[in-house]
């Protein structure tokens, strides 16, 4: 039995009665049936009309979790549009896979694709079930293109087209050609073997082929701009200027006179408050204040109210929930919302009346928190520091500062939380100097200070406390969602413990089989590399309704609210929490709720890649510039055909092909060795 042309036969059976009703009864009466052959034996046929049974079964249940089908008892209801939409990607041999909203992936054979290209969003047809169990189908209309321009490196030309190739895709190779008819002669005549384009697809082009119609737009070395970071936005499809409709009508002071909620709010003016940032940041999205009373400690965290300044279904709203994230590229940032904003009027700056969202908690200095409250305020801050200066004040040995105070008792609140299950890794961060036309003059490591954690553990503290009351209250929010590791990524864990002599073995997800682990291997040559690898076994975190809890920092509920001016999840809770305040109606359903969350999960992993793939241009110009071709590097992963490699004295990831250790005998991996490179590559073709 051929078990995907039965459920295609299934499926077009289904699609003949899209709109209409059948039967489970029907189904199996239709595609079950044996027809009795000569010689066959009976078990035979019984065996095999069981196994098409399943593959009843195993359709009818995919099918329904998509949400083409659905079952009341024995009767099945089939929707009237039986196709499915998704994003696109494709691989090296022009397979495709579709991410669906059910979280399932469906895959696509390469000559059933169209003209997709990575990114693109398709409609599909499910055709039948693969031999993974999973959905299968075409490609029956691509909705929309993922991207709008792309770079296109000249190949070769003829009377009439001029053929490239185009560059920074994923997976798949395809090429462009450009009519001469639509040129103008002076640019005919410029146009050379290897020159970049910008061009952009033709409206309609939907051939079968690896051939795209594209239009002319420019030559990549017209712009002034930095070639690198206009690569990533065409790649990403990301977009510097906002809409027309988007209106940036905003008062220029915060005052009684311009904002009509001022007497509702608290005004917290007269409270010592700093902000803790990095030297170049320019927006601020959080302030704190401080004060020890009889024993105890009151702290505030204060958010910037943006909520107040982007309304809800607004067009800024619309444009900052479609941006979702702003992306931080080297020198240059995309923001989610436009500085007159996001620099300005939402940035808690010094000196200045500013509105914020406070979450005032009380504890003690054993880092237990015992109350919180939540509020809309005005405040001022008094001082801005960078992590370093914040740095020195804490170490100025004056045990009875404000600062010194403060970082004691988030020492006390780290402790405390460590002790509960957080797995805390200490990696050092990797950043780019560059000048004002965005050429790298140096790759820089930081170790994390104690001000970075003085910040990060007041912020953890604000939002798990929005975290719990949204959920205590059942207020339909977004929270961040991290699940545990896998069992075959412990056994990964395990092989690397066993294979370097150490005794501890990881045998579930404990945190304190992992507290163990990470004591034994401290100090080794090879704790850098575990520490790697236990990172790299993280699941991925996400936005969800559901608050089912964050295991990498051991928190039973835990949200995003700490961050609003450049994430999109944050304002929604600030909007959730506020509604829940004021004893007003939820803004959000749960339906939109999941929604959002799947969106900003997808968004925040897009900007991570492209935040990635500009540190890589970036380094590898770098590198190349030095002259420089013998590093020390140290291993910190694997593929079949490939190793991954940090190089130490930069922090810098490279791969190198298996093919360059060894000449064909075992393969003896050493923890830190030294490779010559010929050259570095500055990739231009492929990512």
């Amino acid at each position: 039995m051929n078990s995907f042309r039965l459920s295609n036969q299934i499926i077009e059976y289904l699609i003949s009665k899209s709109g209409k009703e059948t039967t489970i009864p029907e189904l199996v009466k239709k595609f079950s049936t044996n027809e009795a052959k000569p010689g066959n034996r009976i078990k035979n046929r019984k065996d095999s009309s069981q196994d098409k049974v399943s593959v009843i079964n195993s359709l009818i249940i995919l099918l329904e979790t998509e949400k083409l089908i659905s079952v009341q008892r024995k009767t099945i209801h089939v929707a009237k549009l039986f196709s499915l939409e998704g994003k696109i990607s494709l691989s090296k041999r022009g397979d495709g896979f579709v991410k669906l909203s059910s979280g399932n992936e469906m895959f696509i054979p390469s000559k059933l694709t169209l003209s997709a290209i990575s990114g693109d969003i398709v409609e599909i047809l499910p055709t039948g079930i693969g031999k993974k169990n999973n959905l299968e189908g075409e490609v029956l209309k691509i909705k929309q293109r993922g991207r709008e321009l792309y770079r296109l490196k000249v190949l070769d030309h003829d009377n009439t087209h001029i053929f490239g190739l185009l560059l920074d895709m994923t997976g798949e190779t395809k090429e462009g050609m450009i009519a001469k008819k639509s040129l103008l002669k002076d640019t005919i005549a410029r146009i050379k073997a290897d020159d970049i384009l910008i061009v952009k697809l033709r409206e309609g082009t939907s051939q079968e082929s690896t051939l795209y119609e594209v239009t002319f737009i420019r030559f990549e070395e017209d712009s002034k701009e930095d070639k690198d970071f206009n690569r990533i936005l065409m790649k990403y499809n990301y977009g510097l200027y906002y809409p027309d409709n988007v209106s940036l009508d905003y008062p220029e002071e915060v005052d009684e006179s311009s904002v009509d909620d001022w007497s509702s709010r608290q005004d917290l003016r007269d409270l010592f408050t700093v902000t803790i940032d990095g030297e170049t940041a320019k927006d601020f999205d959080d302030a704190i204040s401080f004060s020890e009373v009889e024993g105890k400690i009151k702290f505030h965290v204060h958010i910037a109210d943006v909520s107040y300044y982007v309304k809800q279904f607004s067009a800024m709203d619309d444009e900052a929930y479609h941006r979702s994230t702003s992306v931080y590229l080297a020198n240059k940032v995309i923001p989610m919302l436009p500085p007159l904003l996001s620099e300005n009027l939402c940035s808690l700056v010094a000196d200045k009346n500013r509105l914020a969202f406070t979450v005032e908690m009380e504890a003690d200095f054993n880092g237990v928190i015992s109350s919180a409250k939540f509020y809309k305020s005005v405040i001022r801050v008094d001082k801005r520091c960078t992590y370093e200066s914040a740095e020195k004040e804490i170490n100025s040995g004056d045990p009875g500062n404000w600062y010194s105070l403060l970082c004691k008792f988030t020492e006390s609140l780290k402790e405390k939380r460590v002790k509960d299950g957080r797995i805390d890794l200490n990696l050092k961060e990797t950043y780019l100097i560059t000048d004002d036309d965005g050429k790298i003059k140096e790759i820089k490591t930081r170790e994390r200070l104690r001000s970075h954690m003085l910040i990060e553990e007041l912020m953890l503290s604000a939002n798990i406390k929005v975290a719990e009351h949204l959920r205590k209250n059942k207020v339909p929010g977004l929270f961040r969602i991290h699940e545990s590791m896998d069992e075959e990524k412990i056994e990964t864990l395990n092989s690397f413990l066993a294979l370097y002599g150490f005794k501890t073995r990881i045998k579930n997800t404990d945190y304190k089989e992992l507290k163990e682990a990470l004591k034994e291997v401290h100090g080794h040559p090879s704790e850098r590399i575990f520490n790697y690898f236990l990172l790299r076994s993280f699941m991925q975190a996400y936005y969800s309704g559901e608050s089912s809890g964050h295991w990498g920092l051991g928190f039973e509920n835990y949200c995003h609210f700490t961050s609003p001016i450049r994430r999109y999840p944050d304002l929604v809770c600030h909007r959730a929490l506020d509604a829940l305040v004021k004893s007003e109606k939820h803004p959000y359903t749960e339906a939109e709720i999941t929604l959002m969350g799947k969106y900003c999960s997808e968004e925040e992993r897009k900007a991570a890649d492209a935040e990635r793939d500009v540190l890589k241009l970036k380094a590898c110009r770098y590198l190349s510039a030095t002259g420089i071709n013998k590093f020390s590097a140290t291993i910190t992963g694997f593929k079949p055909q490939s190793v991954f490699v940090e190089l130490s004295d930069l922090n810098v990831e490279g791969v190198i092909s298996f093919q360059h250790f060894t000449d064909g005998e075992e393969l003896v991996i050493p923890t830190v060795f030294y490779f010559v490179s010929k050259k570095v590559k500055v990739p231009s073709d492929v990512w």
